[in-house]
């Protein structure tokens, strides 16, 4: 992912199938701008892109600092071809190269949400943690896999 990327997926965010994010709710609800996304990408946030045709069809970045997976999303024609895992795949093999035991991401705690499947059948695990109405799942490398995804 580049910098000039970011505006594509911000555009591309608001329209995922579960939790599609507009621009604007970004920017309102999480504090997330394009400036300061790119700000973050000098400092450990990295991401991956897919792109189809004339456009990015699907993303995920995540955190050297922290561990954390920060987000993955496709299109809804997208899903359901192992991109949404390839994606994290890429991911989380840079946390862990980086160094991260534990790896950690928000996610919404309804069980009829897909990516709460998706998530918990690559062995992720609620923490306990709660953040807002999210829950942090996490991976550890210690649950006997050497890898999430």
């Amino acid at each position: 992912m580049r910098i000039d990327d970011i505006p594509a997926t911000m555009e591309m965010r608001a329209l995922t199938r579960e939790n599609p994010v507009t621009r604007e709710e970004m920017e309102r609800d999480y504090g997330i701008t394009p400036e300061g996304v790119a700000a973050d990408m000098s400092r450990g946030l990295f991401g991956w892109v897919v792109e189809a045709g004339s456009g990015i069809v699907g993303f995920a970045m995540g955190d050297e600092r922290t561990g954390e997976v920060v987000v993955v999303a496709l299109l809804p024609d997208w899903e359901g071809r192992g991109i949404g895992r390839n994606l994290l795949h890429r991911v989380t093999t840079r946390l862990l190269a980086a160094g991260h035991e534990r790896l950690w991401l928000y996610a919404n705690p309804d069980p009829d949400v897909r990516a709460s499947g998706f998530y918990e059948r690559l062995g992720w695990r609620a923490s306990g943690e709660r953040h807002g109405e999210d829950v942090v799942l996490e991976w550890r490398r210690s649950r006997g896999r050497d890898h999430p995804a």
